[in-house]
């Protein structure tokens, strides 16, 4: 935990781009990385050494919940992903923000927007989510 905290503390990279580097976190992709941000109430655009160690922690715990939960649903299968017995995960009918742009904030009832942030589509709530 304490390496986590120390490698956001000294980052100026948005954190959504910092939860993707491998070396942070390894099997982080773009759609658990917007989930994580979501359930830990995160702008994905706030740069990481702004985050409180609450917020550090909090973001620590909810990338292994949907981590843990993605291996229980088998991953998500968005277009064609299959697992090695050639099933679909269902990971996806879980998800609250990833792909959800245009639609309501199960939270809040906000509208879901999608950005591009670092070359990468990024799903938040304008609401949940604020940037400071």
């Amino acid at each position: 935990m304490q390496v986590f905290q120390v490698a956001l503390a000294k980052s100026k990279k948005p954190i959504k781009s910092h939860l993707l580097d491998q070396t942070l976190v390894a099997g982080l992709g773009n759609i658990y990385v917007d989930e994580v941000l979501w359930r830990a109430q995160v702008h994905p655009a706030r740069p990481s050494q702004t985050l409180t160690a609450a917020e550090a922690t909090d973001l620590h715990d909810q990338t292994i919940a949907v981590l843990g939960q993605a291996v229980e649903k088998g991953g998500s299968t968005i277009r064609t992903y299959t697992n090695s017995f050639g099933e679909d995960g269902t990971m996806q009918d879980f998800h609250q923000v990833y792909d959800k742009a245009g639609q309501e904030c199960s939270r809040c009832g906000t509208i879901i927007e999608k950005i591009q942030l670092g070359g990468r589509g990024t799903h938040f709530c304008p609401q949940c989510q604020r940037r400071n």
